[in-house]
């Protein structure tokens, strides 16, 4: 999507006007890497919408609802300290790369009046909110970089911030002779298309009249003005703002919609498997109870000479435990050989309940892990990804398949990085993990896992069982296992590593779980995977 350095001069400049002046009134942070401003200027509020994500990273005006966590995630706590009831003094780009400055006039914790920055870097995969003081130092930062990440840029709280770096030519500053469009920075590839189509130099085009477009295509697309070389439909917004709302609005419906119709399909089944997991715990501790008639039985049989029919107790001497007198409650409409046969029947039925219960019990509990896995996988799944989740549910039998499709031989869409002209390979689900360990992946290969819980299965291919795995790969790999896994918010996360060779399927085992050996252990502080080299 052509949110480039072009679109974002214009989308700082539309937005001036609203924001210069206003007041902050609300922080919220519906989920992780979004972000929420209400802003009141001239009486009127304003709902402002910063995202990071990976394949969504924007900033604009929104009319669009959210949902807000009961508990604020920390992030947001902390810019509610730092920016709540600040004055936004000024909106700037720097230079024309996708990088916009709020700056924000607000009150230190000793009360004196002081400036923050608010650094919106919308850059792919390299997105990131990050809040920066008067003296340049970060505070804090929805994605941070430690030094184990980057030697050369690090986004970590005292940490001084750093612009990237960028050897290209800002197109507002070329001559009209200028050709090299590759070279001109914030450009993206729909732009230079239209440089190359158009006999317009650069300053005529890229200082076109404003006109958000919306390119109606194969793919859904959109520009800040008009771009002649593409012949398609479009349609005509009166702001960028609007644009972008109505954009990804309609972009992420598709996704939201498949994701919540399948965590609805799952959780329906989780409280099936939690209500049985329940009823199986109560049945165990019936079974625990009722282990007690065998040992009634025993005593009786052992005194069976007192016992007349009519009578509802005997007492006899407990010489299985303690050789006190206990009382045993009789049926006194049963002779003493059919009180007997009561007592041995419920004993060896509670045993089978034991055995049967507790059988039932690790299978549940296996389903509930298999389940709780699934939710997460959901949680950030691309319409791609929840596409191939809904596949594995139809295989294992919890949605019917509509279609009759078969989808084994479908092609699964699988992250991919390049470093050293070496591959890695992230398992996004369990399709993905079990292609990659027990498909894709040779003896010699490496797979890395977090320990003791469930995520990512990370594949490094290497060209040679003589390749030994560099500190930067191992790295780079670890941290790809630990950040998408259930860990991700936390820290020093325990990484195992291994040979393909030393991984085995559990056999009849839903999803993707394996058992190894022969494995290393790294602990690694999760961030989001991101090198210049992506295949």
């Amino acid at each position: 999507m052509p949110q480039d350095g072009v679109f974002i001069h214009y989308l700082v400049e539309e937005l001036k006007p609203t924001l210069v002046g206003g007041r902050i009134n609300k922080i919220h942070q519906p989920s992780p890497l979004l972000l929420l401003f209400q802003i009141r200027n001239k009486g009127i509020n304003h709902n402002l919408l910063i995202s990071s994500t990976i394949d969504t990273p924007r900033m604009h005006l929104t009319e669009q609802k959210f949902v807000n966590p009961q508990n604020p995630l920390n992030f947001c706590t902390l810019l509610r300290k730092y920016l709540e009831r600040g004055e936004i003094t000024n909106l700037s780009q720097y230079n024309n790369d996708r990088l916009i400055i709020i700056s924000i006039k607000s009150y230190d914790e000793l009360g004196y009046e002081t400036t923050y920055s608010l650094m919106i870097e919308l850059m792919g995969r390299n997105s990131n909110i990050i809040l920066v003081n008067s003296e340049g130092k970060i505070i804090d930062a929805v994605r941070k970089i430690p030094p184990s990440v980057s030697n050369t840029r690090l986004i970590i709280p005292k940490a001084i911030y750093r612009y990237p770096e960028s050897n290209k030519t800002n197109p507002y500053t070329v001559d009209d002779d200028f050709i090299n469009y590759d070279q001109l920075e914030g450009c993206s590839k729909v732009l230079i298309n239209e440089l190359n189509h158009t006999q317009e130099n650069v300053s005529e085009v890229i200082n076109r009249s404003i006109n958000p477009t919306f390119f109606k295509k194969d793919k859904p697309d959109f520009y800040c003005f008009d771009l002649k070389h593409l012949d398609v439909n479009k349609q005509f917004f009166p702001s960028l703002s609007s644009l972008l709302d109505h954009y990804y609005t309609s972009t992420l419906k598709t996704k939201t919609e498949e994701a919540n119709d399948l965590k609805r399909i799952v959780k329906n089944k989780l409280n099936h498997c939690y209500k049985k997991e329940n009823n199986l715990l109560d049945d165990l501790n019936k079974a625990e109870e009722n282990l007690k008639y065998n040992d009634l039985g025993i005593l009786l049989q052992a005194n069976l000479y007192q016992v007349k029919k009519g009578m509802e107790q005997v007492i006899v001497i407990n010489f299985l435990e303690n050789n006190e007198e206990i009382i045993i409650n009789l049926d006194p409409n049963k002779d003493p050989s059919e009180n007997l046969k009561i007592f041995f029947t419920k004993g060896k039925k509670a045993k089978k309940t034991l055995i049967e219960a507790n059988k039932q019990l690790v299978i549940v509990r296996d389903e509930i892990e298999y389940l709780e896995n699934i939710l997460f996988q959901l949680e950030d799944a691309t319409p791609t990804e929840c596409e191939e989740i809904k596949n594995e549910l139809i295989q294992n039998g919890y949605i019917r398949n509509k279609t009759k499709r078969s989808s084994k031989n479908q092609k699964l869409s699988i992250t991919k990085y390049t470093i050293d002209e070496i591959d890695i390979y992230i398992g996004k689900n369990n399709l993905q993990n079990n292609y990659l360990t027990h498909t894709l992946a040779k003896p010699y290969d490496y797979w890395f896992h977090i320990k003791d819980g469930t995520g990512s299965h990370v594949i490094v291919k290497v060209p040679n069982i003589e390749f030994e795995l560099t500190e930067t790969i191992i790295r780079f790999a670890a941290n790809a296992a630990s950040y998408y896994s259930k860990f991700r918010t936390s820290s020093s996360v325990p990484v195992d590593y291994t040979r393909i060779k030393y991984i085995k399927k559990i056999p009849g085992q839903m999803g993707s779980k394996v058992t190894y050996t022969n494995q290393l252990t790294i602990y690694i502080d999760p961030v989001e995977p991101k090198i210049d080299n992506i295949s």
